[in-house]
């Protein structure tokens, strides 16, 4: 909860819940998050004020640690939820519903599986785990179990709901009928939309970490191909990556002057968005992203701001093709395109007005909560 998704993906949702329902929070939190004592003491507090209960597990970081997270959390989860007599748990992620699953064969208790993409998947994906070797086939076996046992389902994407329905994730998906979807919302009070006036220099921005799901280096051949045709800026918003990014920038001949490179905080970036007239970004295309859902692309829809990025990731392609919102780029193409072209046609006033509209009809975090509280209704009866 320390963390800037924690605080957008999960506060945001339960502070506009917690008028109508009782929370008890247990969240993992990391021991360098602890030592900010007064950041920390302001959250509680905050945490508080909305009436939640929160319960807050140190995270522990070594290889040992790591392994022995789970059972700490599932125990603490146990211990809370017969205290209080709690019949219903939120599940956010996979490791918390592997603690209800193992709750509800204990004490039948109703669990919602909010799975936010296919975690299993993502380590095979990276290459952590084999999808031949026995490790994953358990854990598929398991996660077959999670979403049979859950009263109720959430997913990110449409196309992560056709994947599980269509037997791509595990066999009898089909069976599943209790799936709904609520993508990562944004709040679109604090993420406004104002007229935008486009001048040259364009500026293409970056937000968000340049490493793990997200390929930098086609970001970095893709900006190096604008440079030949685009006067441009590129302003870059990430939080300790700096290095690396600049390392990439001198590899692929990028012009430093043109470039920002800034850490800019949560509650910053609406107001900073505001200089941005066209985002950049690729995710690899990996099986597991068919699940997800980039928090980013809310924000940016939410602020006017058209998005270049790659197809097969979640509903991207469907946000960005269908309400021209932006341009989905086929990297084998790229030397191919006229970006100037590409400019002239997403950098003006309706295609800013498309990108708001698909954020209040898709990415709305009231309308979020509301299908949260009807899938509570549903769920828990």
């Amino acid at each position: 909860m320390m963390e800037p998704l924690g605080a957008s993906q999960v506060l945001s949702y339960l502070f506009k819940l917690s008028d109508e329902y009782e929370y008890y929070l247990i969240s993992l939190e990391k021991p360098n998050d602890y030592k900010k004592n007064e950041e920390l003491e302001r959250l509680k507090k905050t945490i508080q004020d909305k009436g939640i209960h929160w319960v807050l597990v140190k995270y522990k970081t070594s290889r040992i640690g790591k392994f022995f997270n789970f059972f700490n959390f599932t125990r603490i989860v146990y211990k809370t939820v017969v205290k209080n007599k709690i019949k219903y748990i939120h599940s956010r992620s996979y490791l918390p519903t592997i603690s209800a699953f193992l709750l509800k064969k204990v004490k039948n208790i109703k669990y919602l599986f909010d799975t936010r993409g296919f975690a299993f998947d993502e380590r095979a994906d990276v290459g952590s785990i084999s999808r031949k070797g026995l490790v994953f086939k358990t854990l598929k076996k398991l996660e077959k179990s999670l979403y049979k046992n859950a009263s109720g389902i959430n997913k990110l994407s449409f196309l992560g709901k056709e994947t599980v329905l269509g037997n791509e994730l595990f066999n009898e998906g089909d069976e599943i009928k209790n799936i709904e979807v609520i993508p990562t919302c944004v709040d679109l009070d604090r993420f406004q939309y104002s007229k935008r006036s486009f001048n040259k220099p364009i500026t293409i921005g970056y937000i968000g970490t340049a490493v793990g799901w997200y390929d930098f280096d086609k970001t970095m051949e893709t900006l190096s191909v604008i440079s030949k045709t685009i006067d441009y800026k590129f302003l870059v918003f990430n939080g300790n990556q700096h290095e690396f990014i600049r390392e990439k920038i001198k590899e692929y001949n990028i012009d430093k002057k043109k470039v920002t490179i800034e850490k800019v905080p949560f509650k910053e970036m609406p107001t900073r968005l505001k200089e941005i007239d066209v985002a950049l970004f690729y995710i690899y295309p990996y099986f597991s992203k068919k699940a997800s859902a980039a928090t980013k692309l809310g924000e940016l829809f939410a602020s006017g701001i058209p998005v270049l990025t790659n197809k097969d990731v979640g509903d991207h392609e469907f946000y960005i093709n269908n309400y021209k919102t932006g341009k989905i780029l086929e990297f084998n193409k790229i030397n191919d395109y006229n970006f100037s072209e590409i400019f002239d046609s997403i950098l003006n006033e309706q295609t800013a007005i498309n990108c708001r509209m698909v954020a209040e009809k898709y990415f709305s975090l009231d309308k979020g909560v509301e299908n949260y509280k009807k899938l509570y209704r549903e769920i828990f009866n």
